[in-house]
């Protein structure tokens, strides 16, 4: 019974006869066609923004645009296991979008040289876009998901701050565009103004453990 609960708090409830099952699949069809068009559209913009655009709008468009188009993709999929499709598929829309369009504009491929940074980077995403999943869940899991989910935007806040310490120079407009989607992921995507602190609790909890873990 219990294993039955979570079940349906994590995946979501199954279509109870063949109208809600039609309805079900056309949903997830939707979703993943959505995620990965937003993926192209979100990788698209990035490009060009880091070629054309100012500074300030690139740094804030790419990595931070496409991640913010995944975790959508996540929060709007059916259950856990459709966030984790959905959010690949964001993410690699986005990633084949962007090597195409630099590949055009710039004429050059942005993977040279940066496999590993990559890799971590659509690991993160995909990440992203399935704790922003499990944010719709409505007990202190979900308050641990959307702490976690804000994580992963203020460590680059942390790792910044490092940076500067170590007489960096300091990018204001990636740190406050990584700190206002952190503080977004706590606040706004929790019903309640306890779960919405609890949340950001377990932010604080998990920045502090990054934090001495970098400088250690």
């Amino acid at each position: 019974m219990a294993l039955d609960k979570l079940r349906r708090r994590v995946v979501g409830d199954l279509p109870g006869d063949f109208a809600d099952l039609e309805r079900w699949e056309n949903r997830i069809q939707r979703d993943m066609l959505l995620g990965l068009a937003m993926g192209v559209v979100a990788g698209v913009v990035a490009a060009v923004c880091v070629r054309f655009a100012p500074a300030q709008a690139s740094a804030a468009a790419d990595p931070y645009l496409v991640v913010a188009v995944v975790i959508l993709s996540g929060r709007l999929s059916l259950g856990f296991g459709w966030a984790l499709v959905n959010s690949t598929l964001t993410a690699f829309g986005a990633l084949i979008s962007r090597i195409v369009c630099a590949a055009v504009i710039g004429g050059q491929s942005p993977l040279d040289g940066v496999a590993d940074s990559l890799n971590r980077l659509l690991f993160l995403m995909v990440l992203s876009g399935v704790l922003a999943s499990l944010t719709r869940l409505r007990d202190r899991w979900g308050d641990v998901a959307a702490g976690g989910l804000a994580v992963l935007f203020l460590a680059d806040d942390v790792d910044g701050y490092l940076d500067l310490l170590n007489g960096a120079a300091l990018p204001v407009w990636q740190w406050g565009t990584a700190l206002a989607l952190g503080l977004a992921s706590a606040l706004c995507l929790r019903p309640t103004l306890p779960s919405r602190l609890r949340a950001s609790g377990v932010a604080f909890g998990l920045v502090v453990i990054y934090a001495l873990t970098a400088v250690s």
